[in-house]
């Protein structure tokens, strides 16, 4: 771990946030991620915004209706979709009872 992020702060960083950010980079459309999380665009919207409040620093640039992943965006986009599917294939073996 960096030291840009103290490991003490990670959980200040809302996880639906990460989540929010994992599926616009992948859509690259808050339409589309929106739809996914059934959520208003505007809610994505504010999520990433508090995301990158957090971080402090811009994960994606818009121009217009144009999306782009920053630097930091596409180095952290990679690694979350990385990790939610771990978590989803961990959950994937649970098993009742």
């Amino acid at each position: 771990m960096n030291e840009w992020i103290p490991k003490r702060m990670i959980g200040a960083i809302p996880l639906n946030g990460l989540r929010t950010f994992e599926v616009v980079a992948r859509h690259m459309s808050l339409k589309k991620a929106a739809e996914e999380l059934n959520v208003t665009p505007s809610a994505v919207s504010h999520r990433l915004r508090v995301l990158e409040r957090i971080l402090g620093c811009k994960l994606i640039q818009r121009h217009g209706a144009e999306m782009r992943l920053t630097e930091n965006g596409r180095l952290l986009a990679p690694a979350l979709a990385d990790g939610f599917e771990t978590i989803t294939t961990a959950l994937g073996s649970l098993r009742p009872g």
